[in-house]
């Protein structure tokens, strides 16, 4: 398998390699000179035998050496003049010309010499070969080459003798000369590859060491420094040439000096952490330590440092961002979970109660909306300084967003009561922080917050319910007279309810649970039935019949509105043909409250008007009911739609009149027919003048308009007598003439005459 080796590896061999090249001719410089001198020292001894045949021979061979010890030359001063390649090529055919003519003293002289000389010959081809076996080893086949092609011809002249005396003794002789030779040149071939990968390896790890983009350092076993590349000194900078032969023992990190140590027991170590180089100067470092070894023994160890400075600052920076608010400086909802999280985990919170104060600012979106963004967050700076100056250290202040604070204070006392009046005198001392006036770029702004106020228990570790707690009762907080409020779990069943009864929503819909019911519209003057407003309820299968405050805000939140409301056009228009076919339609009109959200959706009109002419509903025989409040969040908008449903003959009614932001002009460009006063300007108008004047001008405006005017929420006969007086032409409606009906029974009632 050696033998095998060996060839695949002479195959493999790259003849235009530089470094054999140039020891070949390096080293044939010498051994030529010592060959022109075995040359001439041949002839002379065998002139006598030879004649002038020896004197050609020596002359040939002379030239060819000198001509080669002038290529030599040649390499030496100019390697330019020829590639590689082909001063390997002339060097081989060079030296196998050579062997041929120095193989002709063994094989074409041989027989025309005495027993005597022939030893000679013998003699000085062993000699020759032996040396071309050092000058030649640098290529293992030109040394092969060269010496088969001179000891094969000798052994074959010495078969051939006839009167060659130990003939067969002299043959065996050679022929294992020669395969020593051919051993010697293998051994050194073999020598020469093993030094050539060490000095390759050394070299390779030199350049490593040298050029590696990581900080390398070695140390003894006795843990002083011995050596480091250039990236050490880059790193450490002068410090580093104070570090050579420094010992490692002395370290100061303990953790670093211990990784090393262990190094030299033959196990592998890494160490992470800061490393002082200066009062100034800390350098945060990942070092890898490795033992090192070298003829069967511990050398020391190795040690690959990757500064991580840069790394470590900047984590430690993204680490802030992703845990502060970025306007305020403050601690964000993010930094809010983990200080909890440390809060609950922490010794004391098992005996301790704690505060969370969660506030956000009243009508902060209006500060936003109307003298813009960057007021409003000089505002929320200013509310965060405030803050700050107002609670003591211990507290932790974070802003969630937009305009909602928290404020934690951790382990207050052991005792519940105490610790609740803790937290009034806290909430008043943050109250108080927003008496003054916020004087914001010219502009003197009042501020208020809604606070609510969670006391968390001793060992209470649902962060994330903690928080909802909080923000549930802000919110209650915001109803409440004072803007505070204590976190109850009636808040909490309160609102899973709520979540409840928006997730049956969908259900109600799938199971039509949904009703029509209808409240009369009659004239003031007559109690005469013209027309009627239609209501929804929501016959719920355990809570029973809901009114419509319980369940539109959770459908709008829930996105639902618009189905209920096609809902309800479909039972509206199916109600309205069965009355017709039944010959019981004797009123005006049949009035459907319409929100913002659902008269603004694209193609409203269209498909309202295809769902009354599908019905073979004349439009006139449904008014739209349109709050204010619709009008004027999209007043051009709305405008289009109106327009198209009036072109089409639907009567429209301004719904909840005055209780929004009333504003004449939106009456003189909109051709409603009908104008409904909210119930808010009739419900303390007995025995108030204000209230009684207030509902005349109303009134006034309305005519002005040319309205038909409907009081809506009229509860008893003093209210409407109060209306008749004002004007005998108005329309109301409310339950002092009649609570909502199911309809048959409205029909029964009032169409059935």
């Amino acid at each position: 398998m050696d033998f095998i080796n060996l060839l695949q590896n002479i195959k493999k061999l790259q003849s235009a390699d530089k470094s054999v090249v140039s020891t070949l001719y390096a080293l044939s410089e010498k051994s030529i000179l010592a060959a022109i001198g075995v040359v001439v020292l041949s002839a002379v001894f065998l002139f006598s035998s030879l004649s002038y045949v020896i004197v050609i021979w020596s002359v040939v061979l002379v030239g060819l050496l000198l001509y080669r010890f002038k290529e030599a030359y040649v390499y030496k001063k100019m390697p330019q003049t020829h590639t590689m390649e082909v001063w390997y090529q002339r060097f081989a055919c060079m030296a196998f010309a050579t062997a041929f003519l120095i193989s002709l003293l063994g094989f074409a002289f041989i027989h025309y010499v005495e027993a005597y000389y022939q030893l000679f010959i013998v003699t000085v081809l062993v000699g020759i070969t032996a040396a071309s076996t050092i000058s030649l080893a640098a290529d293992i086949r030109i040394a092969m080459g060269y010496i088969t092609m001179i000891i094969f011809p000798l052994i074959a002249a010495t078969l051939a003798s006839n009167h060659l005396q130990m003939q067969s003794v002299i043959v065996v002789l050679i022929i294992l000369y020669y395969l020593s030779q051919l051993m010697m040149i293998v051994r050194s071939h073999k020598q020469s590859l093993q030094t050539r990968e060490l000095q390759e390896s050394k070299m390779m790890l030199h350049d490593i060491f040298k050029e590696a983009p990581m900080a390398i350092f070695s140390y003894d076993p006795k843990l002083h420094i011995t050596n480091y590349n250039p990236q050490f000194h880059a790193l450490f900078g002068q410090h580093a040439e104070e570090m050579m032969g420094f010992d490692l023992n002395l370290l100061p990190e303990r953790k670093l000096f211990t990784a090393m140590e262990q190094a030299l027991q033959g196990h592998s170590q890494n160490y992470a952490g800061a490393y002082p180089i200066s009062k100034d100067k800390v350098l945060w470092l990942e070092a890898k330590c490795f033992p090192l070894d070298g003829s069967g023994k511990r050398l020391g160890g190795i040690v690959i440092v990757d500064d991580k400075t840069k790394e470590h600052f900047a984590l430690k920076e993204l680490v802030y961002m992703a845990q502060h608010d970025e306007l305020t400086g403050l601690l964000n909802r993010r930094g809010l979970k983990n200080y909890m999280q440390e809060l609950i985990q922490d010794e004391k919170h098992t005996n301790f109660y704690s505060l969370l104060f969660y506030l956000d600012l009243d009508e902060f979106k209006g500060i936003n909306d109307s003298l813009g963004h960057s007021v409003g967050d000089n505002v929320l700076i200013a509310v965060s300084d405030r803050l700050k100056a107002a609670l003591d250290e211990k507290c932790e202040i974070f802003r969630l967003g937009g305009d909602e604070f928290v404020v934690v204070c951790p382990y207050v006392l052991e005792d519940k009561s105490k610790t609740k009046e803790y937290a009034e005198a806290y909430a008043e001392r943050i109250k108080d922080a927003f008496l003054d006036v916020f004087v914001i770029k010219g502009f003197h702004l009042h501020l208020q917050a809604s606070i609510g106020i969670i006391i968390i228990d001793p060992k209470e570790n649902n962060i994330e319910e903690i928080i909802r707690h909080a923000d549930l009762t802000m919110y209650q907080a915001k109803k409440a007279k004072k803007h505070l409020s204590y976190y109850d779990e009636n808040l909490d069943k309160a609102q899973k309810e709520l979540f409840m009864l928006q997730h049956e929503l969908t259900t109600a819909i799938a199971d039509n649970q949904f009703e029509i019911f209808f409240q009369p519209i009659v004239t003031i003057k007559e109690d005469r039935v013209v027309g009627a407003e239609t209501l929804i309820r929501w016959d719920h299968p355990t809570k029973g019949l809901l009114a419509p405050a319980d369940f539109i805000p959770l459908a709008i939140k829930a996105g639902l509105l618009g189905e209920i409301t096609w809902w309800m056009v479909d039972a509206l228009c199916q109600i309205i043909t069965k009355w017709r076919k039944e010959k019981q339609w004797n009123i005006s009109y049949v009035s459907l409250n319409v929100n913002a959200k659902q008269l603004l959706e694209e193609d409203f009109a269209e498909l309202f008007l295809a769902k009354l002419k599908a019905s073979h509903i004349e439009p006139q025989m449904i008014m739209l009911e349109i709050t204010e409040r619709s009008l004027i969040d999209n007043f051009e908008y709305a405008q289009g739609v109106i327009n198209t449903l009036l072109d089409q003959r639907v009567k429209c009614a301004i719904d909840d009149f005055g209780a929004g932001y009333s504003s004449l002009s939106y009456l003189k460009q909109l051709s409603f027919d009908t104008l409904k006063i909210d119930k808010e300007f009739i419900k303390d108008i007995v025995g108030n003048p204000k209230e009684i004047a207030l509902m005349a001008t109303l009134l006034d405006i309305g005519r002005q308009f040319n309205y038909k005017i409907v009081v809506v929420g009229v509860e008893n006969e003093a209210q409407k007598g109060l209306l008749l007086g004002l004007d005998d032409q108005l329309y109301y409606q409310g339950f002092y003439f009649s609570e909502p009906m199911h309809p048959d029974g409205f029909a029964k009632t009032y169409l059935c005459v």
